[in-house]
């Protein structure tokens, strides 16, 4: 069983509801953590675009949506 976002990164939850609010860039900010969300969501299976723009702004999606529920 895999673990929800906010238990695998319950320690970097406060700079993930920045990023949602846009109040940091996640990829320039930590890209380590970027690298480690962009992985989650696509061993989650998000088909991701192969652009970074439209990438980010699919994580931020995904970001929001985990983490509204």
């Amino acid at each position: 069983m895999t673990r929800s976002l906010t238990e695998k990164f319950r320690r970097h939850l406060s700079v993930l509801e920045q990023t949602v609010r846009r109040e940091c860039e996640l990829d320039h900010a930590n890209p380590k953590l970027y690298r480690k969300v962009y992985r989650y969501f696509k061993d989650q299976g998000v088909e991701f675009y192969g652009n970074p723009d439209d990438d980010y702004e699919l994580i931020v999606e995904e970001l929001e949506a985990e983490l509204n529920k």
